[in-house]
């Protein structure tokens, strides 16, 4: 990922990636070039604004764009 990225604008990434696609934690931190444990921090900050929902897939853990965004 591109360094000098603002948090919202990381936060617009994975809304746009995860709008389109279902991807488990380890995959999109991946795509998105982060470590994973930062990405889960952005993750359930966003959950927690309503913005996201969690999801436990098998051994994956799963974040969605929430169908009803606060």
């Amino acid at each position: 990922m591109e360094s000098g990225l603002t948090t919202k604008q990381i936060e617009e990434k994975i809304i746009e990636i995860l709008k389109n696609r279902i991807l488990s934690t380890s995959q999109l931190a991946k795509e998105l070039g982060l470590k994973r444990y930062i990405l889960v921090g952005y993750l359930e900050a966003m959950k927690n604004r309503g913005l996201l929902e969690f999801h436990k897939v098998g051994k994956a853990n799963v974040y969605t764009v929430a169908k009803v965004r606060k």
